[in-house]
């Protein structure tokens, strides 16, 4: 047998890059909902604000046949948060691990890891996934939070309208028009280990329509190892970006968006700088027919680089091209059907081909796809069944069929009972067919198919009392053709090469539970319980173990705690805590969480906040890797004009 590579020859990087990657496991075109400002709703109203992301047309969300959670842009304002995975922390149901002071492991519903391919994440019709890895490098992901209208989170396969990769949930990200952010706003901020700064200006284009333009800054300073050792990890990451949003005639609306960024990290290994940049833009146009009736259109541009100091760079241009048109037919149809064009050009070269390369190199994928739902209103709009299927053809796997059945049936005014039946898959991507890893030892396999599941749904709402509601859900997913290899390759039985290849299968099953309580105007109180229970087993005869050793990076059990309290018109607070159970495979303890937000409105356009995270405890680990997250406080000061 020829020698091998020891562990600790593998880099850091190239372990969590890949390693991590291969051990586990497109766009939104819809009408997007007005701004509302949800803590001033009653907790009936509340419960029946319109969602899109489920059916991808306006419904209650007390009727929606989906586990799906609206976090409100207020609630992320008055948690004194600074970025999009902070927001999803407060997210019932949804784990959200911070790795260092750049790198987030987020998923729903189980297989978490630094590079989770399982979740669909978009902003405002832009899909945020990398056909790198299938997932989203987070640290590219921001806005200016000021300006996020809400974050729709569906828990559970969205794939017959979203398509692949939508497999345990859809986080759908939808920031306020141009309108409902006029004048300025600035905010300053700085704490122990972070700095931040933000800009923004809003204004009108006379009778056409308006705009809003921003900039913001964030530095962070480095995390510690174990031991209080420096991570030598510290960040910083710049972006600007603008919207308008045009009244034109014949009921149409016109939306041009787009963002500029550049960050820096500094790796730690060889002290070099990783870089990453990029910039977008989306139009999107809208015609109204009718009450019933829409036409919208939409594209976007996406230009990305990143450079990996120690394994590989990537540069990547993509384009995408969605049609959706919606129509009553026999006044109890709301049909809705559609179709896209997505390409994606990329160049990606190892820094050391021997270490790690991808051949070919440069490569372009398109992928069309096909959709059509139809949602069918029964017994006076109290039985609503919705199928759906979604067709997609790709240059990794060819034709990919992801049909769904859902149910929501409306008991009375406050109880509602819904099921669903869904496939979704996760398609190959560039790691799984084209990785060269130590020149040959570790290769991807063009044969390697589309990761699939099964998934079960059956939830259950209830306006408990003026004052008091509960939404719970229960699933059960059956998962096959999981991403593995061939044989270990560190410890290998065989001889090389060793193949990415679909080695398991598996199940997981649990359930979420939230229950909302308002007792006066000022206090709102919100719990959540998640408990997943996640099995994966290798086929019959293979011989990999990172599926086998692998299946334990989630909680068994989460719970979080949210309490909004406006003292008085000046004073207002936010606690968020948060239980998380033990990640065994990545060594990592139960760990409970508190942070708590005070702001203070000195005038009407002056506002101090003063924000600790992370309060009861000094540092901890929140995934493997070895660095701990740290107790920090921030003071900041905002001002609106």
């Amino acid at each position: 047998m020829p020698h091998l590579p020891s562990k600790t020859m593998i880099n850091s990087q190239l372990t969590r890059v890949v390693i991590g990657a291969l051990a586990l496991h497109t766009s939104l075109i819809s009408a997007q909902p007005s701004t509302v400002d949800l803590t001033g709703l009653s907790l009936e109203e509340l419960m029946n604000i319109d969602v899109v992301s489920v059916s991808k047309q306006r419904e209650p969300l007390q009727q929606s046949a989906a586990a799906v959670f609206v976090l409100d842009g207020e609630t992320i304002r008055r948690s004194g948060i600074t970025s999009i995975p902070e927001a999803l922390r407060l997210v019932p149901g949804v784990q959200v691990a911070r790795i260092d002071s750049h790198t987030w492991a987020i998923t729903a519903r189980g297989f978490n890891s630094t590079v989770g391919d399982k979740l669909e994440v978009l902003m405002d019709g832009r899909s945020l996934y990398t056909p790198f890895f299938s997932g989203v490098f987070w640290d590219a992901q921001d806005t200016l939070l000021e300006d996020i209208d809400r974050i729709e989170v569906i828990r559970g396969p969205g794939a017959a309208l979203w398509g692949a990769n939508a497999v345990n949930g859809v986080v759908n990200i939808v920031t306020k028009s141009a309108a409902e952010s006029q004048g300025g706003f600035q905010q300053l901020g700085v704490g122990e280990s972070e700095r931040y700064a933000a800009w923004r200006y809003g204004g009108n284009l006379g009778n056409a329509g308006h705009y809003r333009a921003y900039a913001k800054t964030n530095h962070h300073d480095a995390e510690e190892m174990r031991g209080s050792a420096d991570a030598d990890d510290k960040r910083k990451h710049e972006q600007a970006g603008f919207r308008m949003d045009f009244q034109l005639p014949d009921n149409d609306r016109l939306t041009v968006q787009g963002d500029i960024y550049q960050g820096q990290v500094n790796n730690a290994t060889n002290n070099e700088l990783e870089e990453t940049e990029g910039h977008n833009v989306i139009a999107r146009w809208s015609r109204q027919h009718g009450q019933h009736s829409a036409t919208e259109v939409q594209f976007y541009f996406d230009k990305t680089f990143r450079t990996n100091a120690e394994t590989y760079s990537e540069d990547r241009k993509s384009f995408d091209l969605e049609l959706e048109h919606r129509f009553l037919f026999l006044d109890q149809h709301e049909i809705i059907i559609g179709g896209g064009y997505y390409v994606t050009r990329d160049d990606v070269r190892g820094i050391n081909p021997v270490i790690l390369r991808f051949t070919p190199a440069r490569r372009t994928d398109e992928t069309w796809n096909l959709f059509i739902q139809d949602q069918i209103d029964l017994m006076s709009d109290q039985l609503r069944l919705t199928f759906g299927v979604k067709y997609e053809n790709n240059d990794y796997t060819g034709d990919e069929v992801q049909p769904s059945m859902r149910f929501s049936y409306t008991i009375d005014d406050r109880n509602t009972v819904w099921g669903a039946v869904s496939r979704a898959v996760r398609i190959p991507n560039r790691l799984d067919h084209n990785l060269v890893v130590f020149n040959g030892v570790l290769i991807g396999d063009s044969a390697f198919e589309s990761e699939e599941v099964l998934a079960y749904e059956l939830g259950y709402r209830s306006i408990v009392s003026s004052t008091f509601s509960l939404d719970v859900a229960i699933f059960y997913n059956e998962y096959d053709k999981l991403r593995g290899f061939t044989d270990d390759f560190l410890s290998p039985s065989t001889l090389p090469p060793y193949k990415v290849s679909n080695e398991g299968e598996g199940v997981s099953q649990g359930g979420e539970l939230v229950l909302r309580w308002q007792p006066s105007e000022n206090l709102n109180l919100l719990v959540s319980q998640s408990y997943v229970d996640l099995d994966v087993e290798r086929y019959t005869g293979s011989n990999d173990v990172n599926i086998r050793d692998n299946d334990e990076n989630d909680p068994t059990s989460q719970t979080s705690v949210m309490i909004g309290w406006d003292i008085n018109k000046q004073w207002s607070s936010q606690l968020n805590a948060r239980y998380v159970g033990a990640l065994d495979d990545q060594k990592v303890d139960a760990y409970t969480a508190v942070d708590l937000s005070l702001l203070w409105r000195i005038t009407k356009d002056l506002e101090l906040g003063l924000i600790g995270k992370n309060l009861f405890d000094p540092q901890h680990a929140e995934f493997g890797g070895g660095n701990e997250i740290q107790r920090t406080v921030n003071a900041q000061v905002t001002w609106r004009f």
